[in-house]
């Protein structure tokens, strides 16, 4: 238990002064190691980080990352926006409604809630705040809706949790569909509240069919992909590693040689970005998993467990204990980071006590979803301070409702499994 103690200060001083949380959780993990009882030959340090990412299925997150560059480098995310424009742009609220309707579409083929967040927010924020709306709404609007690039499929930190954990990432990804629609229905209506209560924008128009009719068309394959990635893992015609590969693929040959508005300069571009951004999020799981398997090997899980089950063994409690710990880890780490650390220590209890592996990882995804629009370290809320030119206090106070509805849909979707789980038993 000391050394427990020893790396969970080391870890949080790091995380305090500023260094990086991969390079935190690595220097924590060896300050472990020397404090140790037992003789774990430092050797260990790099073969553990070498092979803790020596994984076929995380190939997906490159392929995944690449898809959601090419589909920006092209008409792509153009041609979506339109269509999310035609299908609720009439409604009060209507560019909000277009802010979420899009993240939705982005959802299911970034599978990156910062580069969902990103990519919305460049295109929604800037068109919001000239027709009226607040710039704390705004920016919390696209923030809160980014999250959604999480939960509904395909999903990084499912990807990562499906590899650490291992289950099916074609179940995870499956679990996700209705939990994401959910969020983002949400969040929906939230905004047709807030804007009515706050007067922010009177835009109500009216449904245009040829309108939307057009842009379907113009936009129907972008709108397909994520159709594809889907039904193409369901059915068993490929796995979600060579569905990361063809989506990358289909969005290359549709921007560059059907829509012909993607430059070859763009392509080494693309490739750039999704190699930093992957290399961000596999260093993280590398520290991550070096952290995790010092744990282990001082028996921290089989502590917790005793620990957990003296409170109670109750399931729905249980439930309630793991929401509060997800949350927490959600405020201070990154998803992929909280998910391997979290999954070999929890994971054990929640089976034993009945709870089903592919459910507990997807209240772990949707949990931690929540983190990227927490304070002090979410992601998206820097991510969109920056494009909407806002104070950070006001865009804490703007985000705290969509905080509250999330956390809402996080305990419907805990005490109603069925609700998710059901399209994995088709």
């Amino acid at each position: 238990m000391t050394v427990a103690i020893i790396v969970l200060f080391v870890l949080f001083f790091l995380m305090i002064i500023g260094v990086p949380i991969a390079i935190s959780l690595i220097l924590a993990s060896v300050a472990g190691f020397m404090s140790s009882i037992y003789y774990i030959p430092l050797e260990v340090i790099p073969q553990r980080l070498i092979t803790s990412v020596d994984s076929f299925p995380l190939l997906a997150i490159p392929f995944f990352m690449l898809t959601g560059e090419f589909m920006m480098s092209g008409s792509m995310g153009r041609r979506i926006a339109g269509f999310a424009f035609a299908t609720v742009g009439w409604v009060r609220a209507g560019l909000a409604q277009v802010s979420t309707l899009t993240s939705m579409f982005f959802a299911g083929i970034s599978g990156s809630g910062a580069a969902d967040t990103a990519a919305v927010g460049k295109m929604m924020i800037p068109m919001m705040e000239e027709k009226g709306y607040d710039k704390g709404f705004a920016a919390a609007t696209v923030a809160s809706a980014g999250t959604i690039a999480v939960v509904i499929p395909p999903s990084i930190p499912m990807i990562v949790y499906g590899v650490t954990a291992g289950v099916s990432i074609g179940d995870l990804f499956t679990a996700g569909i209705i939990p994401g629609i959910l969020i983002g229905l949400s969040i929906m209506m939230l905004n047709y509240w807030l804007t009515k209560k706050n007067g922010y924008s009177e835009e109500v128009g009216t449904f245009e069919f040829a309108s939307f009719k057009k842009t379907f068309f113009e936009g129907i394959l972008a709108l397909v992909l994520p159709l594809i990635i889907i039904f193409g893992i369901r059915g068993g015609i490929f796995t979600p590693t060579e569905a990361a590969a063809i989506a990358a693929a289909y969005a290359f040959i549709i921007n560059k040689f059907v829509y012909k508005d993607m430059d070859w300069k763009d392509i080494p571009i693309a490739f750039l970005n999704a190699g930093k951004m992957t290399a961000m999020v596999v260093f993280i799981i590398a520290g991550a998993n070096l952290f995790g398997w010092l744990l282990t090997a001082e028996q921290i899980p089989q502590l917790l467990t005793q620990l957990v089950t003296s409170f109670s063994e109750n399931k729905y409690i249980l439930l309630i204990m793991f929401n509060i710990i997800f949350f927490i880890a959600g405020c201070f780490l990154n998803a992929s980071a909280a998910i391997t650390i979290l999954t070999p220590l929890l994971l054990p209890i929640a089976v034993g006590v009945g709870i089903d592996p592919i459910f507990f990882g997807l209240i772990m995804v949707v949990n931690l979803s929540i983190g990227l629009i927490t304070p002090p370290v979410g992601l998206d809320l820097f991510i969109v301070k920056g494009i909407a030119n806002v104070s950070y206090d006001k865009l804490i106070q703007s985000i705290v409702p969509f905080i509250i509805v999330m956390i809402c849909d996080l305990l419907i979707i805990t005490y109603f499994p069925a609700l998710s789980m059901f399209l994995t038993t088709l």
